[in-house]
This record gives structure tokens, C-alpha cells and sequence, in this order.
């Protein structure tokens, strides 16, 4: 799947009041491989994802594929401070939503292939927790391991990474990625069901 980024029709103009449930299926209509679903994460999932989050007092959370931002919302919900959530969207319209939704947070339009980039130089290797939603099970291993490298080079060395999946299996190829990790929760209330996964760097 190509890493540029997705263009908008010319004339969308996300507001605050769009529905998100229309809007996430609009865009998934425009681009369905670059989204896993056809409906925007259930609370549950997003609950479970927050659950998972570490961050210490100094450190920044980065979100890959805001969508619509139930995800994000649920980080804020469970603490993290707007100005410490910097959350990555690469499709224009959805940007757009998401900036209106969430004002304080750092909405970025940008290839998360390229994220030290767009992140302020002093928050490289000050993230306490990457939390992937791009729909890494339909990307080629050879685009995983861009965007599983820039990861690594962002946080503090054994900190993990959080992906979720509407898959049974590993949403990363662990062996060629050269990383492990597993299952760390299961929701059934979502739509498809979703599986949280956690991923550290393997030790040379």
C-alpha cells in the first residue's frame, strides 16, 4: 500500500457536527485499503487501548490513525493532557474532523513513516507509548519495518508499542520485524471484535 498521503476530494469541508460514523465510511468507501474497518473503534476497544497506555510525567503519547478519534478521546479521558497527545492522520478530511473535535490536541497531517519530522526534537525518544491504528495486517513487511523503526527510534529503549486488529492473528510479522510481544486484550464489543497487541524490540 502506498505511504503518500491520500488525497481529499476538492471540496470536503469536515466540520465539528459531521457525523463520525457517516464520515469514517466515507472515507473508507474513497480508500478502503488504508482502513481495517467500516466503522469507527467501539468504547470498549478505546477503553482497552488507554488501559494499556504508559506515560511518565515528562514523556508524550503518539497516536498513528486518529480516524474519527474515539481512540483519542479515550486517551484524554484516561489522563493523558492534551498538549502530550500528538495524534497522526493522514487522510486531509479526517484531519480536518479530528483537529475541529480536539483543538488542544496536536493533530498531525503527516506520513507516520516520517514522524521524528513532525515531532518536536525534544519529545524524540520521550514517548512513552506509540499506539498504531493503521491497518498494519494489509501492509507489506518491507512498510511495516519503516514505520516499526521510526517507532523504536521515538522511545525510550524497552518501551513497547500498543496495535490493534480485527484479526485472530499478530497484526506485525514479529520474526521479520525482528520484535516480539503478544495478546494484550480482547474485546467482543466492538464491530468486527478487536484483539489489543503489545510489541517490544527484541534484544541483539
Amino acid at each position: 500500500m502506498p505511504l503518500d498521503r491520500i488525497e481529499a476530494t476538492a471540496d470536503a469541508k469536515p466540520s465539528r457536527s459531521q457525523n463520525p460514523v457517516w464520515l469514517f465510511f466515507k472515507r473508507w468507501l474513497a480508500n478502503p485499503l488504508s482502513m481495517a474497518s467500516i466503522t469507527p473503534s467501539a468504547p470498549a476497544l478505546a477503553r482497552l487501548i488507554a488501559r494499556n497506555i504508559r506515560r511518565d510525567p515528562d514523556e508524550i503519547v503518539v497516536e498513528y490513525g486518529g480516524g474519527t478519534g474515539p481512540i483519542t478521546r479515550a486517551l484524554l479521558e484516561a489522563g493523558v493532557p492534551p498538549s502530550r497527545l500528538y495524534v497522526f492522520e493522514i487522510d486531509p478530511e479526517l484531519h480536518g474532523y479530528l483537529s475541529a473535535q480536539f483543538p488542544d490536541v496536536n493533530v498531525i497531517l503527516g506520513d507516520v513513516t516520517r514522524v521524528r519530522d513532525y515531532l518536536p526534537e525534544q519529545f524524540h525518544g520521550k514517548v512513552g507509548t506509540v499506539v498504531c491504528g493503521i491497518p498494519m495486517i494489509l501492509i507489506p513487511v518491507d512498510a511495516q519495518r519503516k514505520i516499526v523503526d521510526e517507532i523504536f527510534k521515538i522511545m525510550p529503549a524497552g518501551r513497547r508499542f500498543l496495535a490493534y486488529t480485527y484479526s485472530l492473528a499478530s497484526p506485525m510479522k514479529k520474526e521479520p520485524l525482528g520484535i516480539e510481544g503478544g495478546r494484550v486484550g480482547f474485546t467482543f464489543a466492538n464491530v468486527p471484535p478487536a484483539s489489543v497487541w503489545a510489541y517490544t524490540k527484541k534484544p541483539d
